[in-house]
């Protein structure tokens, strides 16, 4: 269990408070000033199975809840990761090797597909644990992890059944499960159009059987799979029950928002190299922008995402770590604040929307706001100035977390799938 996870039933006074309440019970908008953060100053919170039971000042805590005095400290909302792949085998560390050495990776993503599939299911679990627990350290509450290093219709269904498993234990981040079927293409073929074939003939319909994935992904990129791959893809996992998001113009202008606003996905994601044409099409969408500057930095592309035309266009911006072996090995929503603050140029209070509110929104879900009646998800900062979010870079700032321990008061599914593999536990 992480040490700093807070218990089940207790009260937390003389806070200041971000509930975003402000923002998060109105209507979607893109510009977020400080007052859309709701803060609340010397204030008490008391929580009880995973709901919160009251909030704001003068308030007497009962004598049956563990007590902590925050002297002044913020307490926030629990971080939204709305875009990773921390469900992997085969780290690629000798690529990163390659890569500070100036030199070209060599082992790619096949070789995390390659180590994937040949993880049992308890392996499965094991290894989406360890890096579950490690977001949650650094303060993440919800993590949308998506499949896609299997690419076999048994393997997908096996990495689903995982990530409906994790998101049984109280000790994680609860996990929205996403089929990100369109990710790669696998070893064993050679051509795009022939892989979506047998990606909407078999693999998607033996995902769509486990019914545990809420969305559908996939890696609309020139080189990888083209818009009308993905469209064939996205229109069949819809057909099946499943939302949609979408990875967009990450690496090249190519069609990709203009896409995913014409499919109605809930995220575009990515978006360093979206253009005006594209910025219009979600901006008349309901889509959320998901921006993975840490993506960017470690990658050393050219160009991050636009995210005050973004804003200025009215289209409402996410963050998120994109954690993932190969492209960003970051499970800090932390490391991606500071990158928000001086890659993107977005304010504290952008920033803090984007890892609560907005994320959640992208996630379709009424989590990150803290209020009463609203699920206990929440972290404790080392600081007493929320501008100081995003500052600090290279420390965690999360000094305590809580996360609704009791399956009620889980915001997501399983549809009717139980703790499929008991042969791991979470640590104790």
């Amino acid at each position: 269990m992480v040490g700093k996870l807070l218990g089940d039933a207790f009260a937390i006074r003389n806070a200041t408070i971000v509930t975003m309440r402000p923002l998060g019970t109105a209507a979607p908008k893109a510009r977020v000033v400080d007052e859309d953060l709701g803060i609340v100053e010397r204030a008490t919170l008391i929580a009880r199975g995973g709901r919160i039971e009251a909030l704001g000042r003068d308030i007497t805590i009962p004598g049956d809840v563990d007590v902590m005095d925050a002297d002044g400290a913020i307490v926030m909302p629990g971080f939204v990761d709305a875009h990773t792949h921390a469900l992997f085998a085969g780290d690629r560390v000798a690529d990163f090797e390659e890569m500070a050495a100036g030199r070209p990776p060599k082992l790619g993503i096949r070789y995390t597909v390659e180590q994937t599939r040949k993880c049992s299911p308890s392996e499965l679990v094991a290894t989406g644990a360890r890096k579950l627990t490690l977001m949650l350290e650094h303060g993440t509450t919800t993590a949308e992890v998506k499949s896609g290093y299997a690419l076999t219709a048994d393997g997908e269904a096996a990495m689903l059944k995982a990530l409906a498993t994790l998101d049984e234990f109280a000790d994680m981040p609860h996990v929205v499960p996403t089929f990100c079927g369109a990710h790669a293409l696998p070893p064993e073929f050679s051509d795009y159009d022939a892989f979506v074939d047998e990606l909407v003939a078999h693999i998607l319909p033996r995902a769509a059987e486990t019914r545990i994935a809420r969305y559908a992904d996939a890696f609309c990129e020139r080189g990888y799979f083209s818009p009308e791959q993905s469209a064939r893809f996205l229109k069949a996992a819809a057909e099946n029950g499943m939302r949609l998001r979408m990875h967009a113009d990450e690496l090249a202008a190519g069609g990709g928002a203009l896409l995913a606003a014409e499919l109605a996905c809930d995220s575009a994601d990515h978006l360093n190299f979206i253009d005006a044409a594209g910025i219009a099409a979600l901006a008349a969408s309901k889509s959320v922008a998901v921006l993975c500057p840490a993506t960017t930095e470690y990658v050393g592309l050219d160009r991050y995402a636009p995210a005050r035309d973004l804003i200025e266009a009215g289209v409402p911006v996410a963050l998120a770590t994109d954690f993932n072996p190969g492209t960003s090995p970051c499970p800090s929503l932390q490391t991606v604040a500071h990158l928000a603050r001086r890659r993107l140029r977005m304010t504290t209070a952008e920033v803090i929307a984007g890892i609560t509110v907005q994320a959640a929104r992208s996630l379709r879900s009424d989590i990150g706001v803290l209020e009463a009646g609203r699920m206990a998800d929440l972290c404790i900062l080392k600081t007493k100035d929320v501008r100081e979010f995003g500052y600090y870079y290279g420390a965690d700032m999360v000094s305590a977390v809580a996360v609704a321990r009791t399956r009620a008061a889980r915001p997501f599914w399983p549809r009717g799938v139980g703790v499929l593999f008991q042969e791991w536990q979470p640590r104790s």
